[in-house]
């Protein structure tokens, strides 16, 4: 395992949520979501404290605030060096029988068995590839980027769907977090890939206004994809597709009928760990 990077401070901002049992699980996925590298569960009599690091307190205050109808948050600051202790139990994701996801510090020997390996460090963003939604975009990803094509990622993270889509022959990759410094993170991974003239990393949470690309990924929260819906459709060259994940399998009717709605047919969907990602493609 790669000792922690020279230089880091020892102590970093953390987001505190309380949440009820039944909502643990979403309120654990919107931190990943928005970047959480790790996440601590702490039982406090009926209620549970999820506290993660989320960049600095700014992005911390931020999300208190976007989700303080649905959990109570607060930001502390804590000592940050025993969180890396999550890296010991990283493993190598593999996707399918062409595409495996290996953490930067962890020994892969089957490159010879994978014809494309990416390899990634996350830091302080949202992306190792061993969350379901990671997976079931990068296993669609695999479906349907063509040679040449342009690829819009929302929500890009540590910068992994980009590079996928790199490595399988894109021609231009555009990736977008809102996560603070998540783009600078996303660019370091691209050159450990050998992908950086290929990928463009920036922050923010806008869709790029006059541009239109062949292939549009967003693996992000579904109220967020509900929301984004029109511009999504709007940047997507006719006949583009269109994969969505970070859908809860109860949520995933009411997404496909929005974006229906908006011009769209539902390609292909998959379901993995409850979780659901489906392909779109924009009517021409």
């Amino acid at each position: 395992m790669d000792s922690p990077e020279s230089g880091r401070a020892s102590v970093a901002a953390h987001i505190v949520l309380t949440v009820a049992a039944a909502e643990t699980e979403l309120a654990a996925d919107a931190l990943r979501q928005s970047g959480a590298r790790a996440i601590e569960e702490r039982h406090l009599g009926d209620a549970i404290e999820l506290w993660a690091v989320l960049g600095d307190s700014a992005a911390c205050t931020a999300f208190v605030e976007r989700w303080k109808d649905h959990w109570p948050g607060r930001v502390e600051v804590v000592d940050l060096t025993p969180s890396d202790t999550w890296k010991r139990y990283s493993v190598p994701v593999i996707v399918n029988d062409i595409l495996a996801i290996v953490p930067s510090w962890v020994s892969f020997s089957k490159t010879d068995f994978y014809p494309i390996v990416v390899s990634i460090d996350p830091e302080d963003s949202f992306g190792l590839g061993d969350h379901p939604t990671t997976r079931i975009v990068a296993d669609l990803l695999c479906c349907f980027i063509t040679p040449e094509s342009s690829v819009l990622d929302m929500g890009s993270g540590s910068g992994v769907l980009s590079i996928v889509a790199a490595l399988l022959g894109a021609r231009r990759v555009v990736g977008i977090d809102r996560g603070v410094g998540a783009f600078a993170v996303a660019e370091r991974n691209a050159e450990r890939n050998a992908v950086s003239e290929i990928t463009e990393f920036s922050h923010g949470s806008t869709i790029p206004i006059g541009e239109q690309f062949d292939l549009v990924a967003a693996n992000i929260l579904a109220p967020v994809l509900l929301e984004l819906c029109e511009p999504i459709v709007r940047s997507l060259l006719p006949g583009g597709t269109i994969i969505l994940s970070g859908i809860r399998v109860d949520q995933r009717e009411d997404l496909i009928n929005r974006y229906v709605a908006e011009g769209c047919r539902l390609v292909e969907d998959r379901v993995l760990e409850g979780w659901c990602g489906v392909a779109m493609a924009k009517q021409q």
